[in-house]
């Protein structure tokens, strides 16, 4: 439809950084186009900017065509909250974290019941800070959304995008050792690497499954629950991958 076509998981048309600000209109015409063949989703301006409540104005006539958001620049859970109010009830916003200011209010934007997942914006992010794409010095900003996500009961994040597409295998392994369920990728061509990265390996899938079937020979310590719910959080990547 209109060459929309990609290997990626769930196709997000970028109205924020992916559009020079003169052609703003022109992207919301194409995306208005796009959701005529299928709900599409929007990365969407920060909210309480113009470009930003101009793209609202276009996930509200979308109506049902608007597949969800993503959040760009948001700042905090007052950014979600504005979101949701302004669009059909029950979109699902994903809120990037692009900001140290952010990061700090990364547990509250969890928390927001409308938040359904957030996602790690690492260009604007390390622009912010100063740091360098170094994994060692952004392991902290990762873990901090890894654990603000487990703490409101949400999906692990997103991860920023992976860099050089021959890198993006690499990158998604390490995603996913940080606890990250999904990377954002900017060319199609970086798709398979990241598949490639989440997908538990046969051998590990055949060891979880083995532990779970199994019944315990004699008395467990307090390390078998744990090691249960890995097993099981494995198989159940494994499986939805699957059947994507």
């Amino acid at each position: 439809a209109g060459g929309l076509e990609t290997a990626a998981d769930v196709l997000v048309l970028d109205l924020e950084d992916g559009l020079p600000s003169g052609r703003k209109a022109e992207g919301r015409d194409r995306a208005r186009r796009a959701a005529a063949h299928a709900p599409v989703w929007l990365r969407i301006s920060a909210a309480g900017t113009l470009d930003g409540e101009d793209d609202l104005a276009l996930g509200r006539e979308l109506d049902d065509r608007l597949a969800g958001v993503v959040l760009a620049m948001c700042a905090g859970p007052a950014d979600v909250a504005h979101v949701a109010a302004s669009l059909p009830d029950g979109v699902p916003i994903v809120a990037m974290v692009e900001s140290a200011a952010a990061l700090l209010a990364a547990p509250a934007i969890a928390a927001h019941p409308a938040t359904r997942r957030l996602a790690f914006g690492t260009g604007d992010f390390r622009r912010d800070t100063g740091m360098s794409a170094d994994r060692l010095a952004l392991s902290w900003p990762r873990a901090q959304l890894v654990v603000a996500s487990a703490a409101a009961g949400i999906a692990g994040p997103i991860d920023g995008p992976c860099g050089p597409v021959d890198h993006a295998r690499d990158a998604a392994l390490h995603a996913v050792a940080m606890g990250f369920t999904g990377t954002l990728a900017l060319q199609d061509a970086a798709v398979p690497g990241a598949h490639a990265g989440f997908t538990p390996a046969p051998d590990e899938v055949e060891r979880a499954r083995a532990l779970l079937s199994a019944s315990p020979d004699g008395p467990v310590d307090g390390s078998y629950a744990p090691t249960l719910a890995r097993a099981r959080a494995l198989v159940e990547r494994a499986e939805a991958l699957a059947a994507l």
